[in-house]
């Protein structure tokens, strides 16, 4: 297993949950010898920028993570202090739980594949099974060379439609920051960016079952989208048209019940620019739209501007918002 992807798994699952039943395997991969310098590393990286509160029993789990690993106290101090090692133990074991589950499912010799998509660019790839998957601008996934028997489980940062290839013993699982989606073959879309405020799922075709951290699983039906916004934790399930979720492939831009930000953050990963909109956006208000994919980002910002109320000025790859 290659450190960079040691350390792009923990990065990518900071903030997830892990599913029990990988609890066993998880202790298992603790205990090996194997890749412990570049967990120990990659996890540090972490640590040394988290910030949370623990109690007895964090310090309590930290010093069996220890023993596993063969890390103690001292070994540690000279990286970052014990006390704050512990504090942070909070965020980390949990992610050190699940990322172990992901080592563990793959073999030694099974190595991670990583595919990004940079800013104004889109691109289609087949993955091991033969789905396939669409990856919007400014988005990255990570999946192992070969599936496991028994489950077929991918990495999604930013958005992707999946068209999965059916198969009734291994289910497809698309892994984000803080929501999972099973499905067994299907059509659907999943939009997790780590910066947009929102995280949807939307079902074209079939049925894929949708779980968030400690919630009950939801199951969508096809037309279906569920929204969970990450600062309330609620979800929201709705029956929409897939058409405007999944025209992105198209190269089309469309907006509902959109704040301006959540607009903007989408102009610059389609068009490849930066936006500095600190001066003017009005948080509370949302808007409905759609562009066509002929549009430049120029007549998109002079359409927005009469409708959102803002003056720019552009540079050469980056735009200033100001107000009117």
């Amino acid at each position: 297993m290659k450190k960079s992807n040691i350390s792009k798994i923990i990065k990518m699952f900071l903030s997830a949950r892990f599913p029990s039943e990988t609890e066993e395997k998880v202790q298992k991969w603790i205990i090996k010898d194997k890749n412990q310098q570049a967990k120990a590393k990659a996890s540090l990286d972490f640590w040394n920028e988290l910030d949370v509160e623990a109690d007895s029993n964090t310090y309590a789990s930290l010093e069996r993570v220890n023993l596993r690993t063969g890390y103690n106290k001292e070994h540690l101090t000279n990286i970052v202090s014990y006390q704050k090692f512990a504090r942070i133990a909070a965020v980390i074991i949990p992610l050190f739980l699940f990322a172990g589950g992901m080592f563990y499912y793959l073999s030694p010799q099974n190595e991670m594949i990583e595919v990004s998509v940079a800013y104004g660019e889109q691109k289609r790839l087949i993955l091991p099974d033969s789905s396939e998957v669409w990856l919007n601008a400014g988005s990255s996934i990570l999946y192992p060379e070969t599936f496991a028997k028994d489950k077929r489980l991918v990495m999604l940062d930013g958005e992707a439609y999946f068209s999965v290839k059916k198969d009734t013993v291994s289910p497809f699982i698309v892994e984000t920051s803080q929501l999972s989606v099973k499905v067994l073959g299907t059509r659907f879309n999943v939009k997790a960016y780590p910066n947009d405020e929102k995280i949807t799922t939307t079902l074209t075709s079939g049925k894929v079952e949708v779980s968030v951290r400690s919630q009950p699983p939801h199951i969508l039906k096809p037309d279906e989208q569920l929204t969970y916004d990450k600062k309330s934790s609620d979800i929201h399930i709705s029956v929409i048209d897939t058409n405007d979720t999944n025209c992105w492939m198209a190269g089309k831009l469309v907006f509902t019940n959109a704040s301006a930000g959540e607009i903007f953050r989408t102009l610059e990963r389609h068009y490849n620019t930066t936006i500095d909109n600190t001066a003017i956006i009005p948080a509370s208000k949302r808007y409905t739209v759609k562009f066509l994919k002929d549009e430049g980002l120029n007549e998109i910002l002079n359409i927005l501007k009469d409708i959102i109320g803002f003056d720019y000025q552009q540079y050469e790859k980056k735009i200033v918002l100001t107000r009117q």
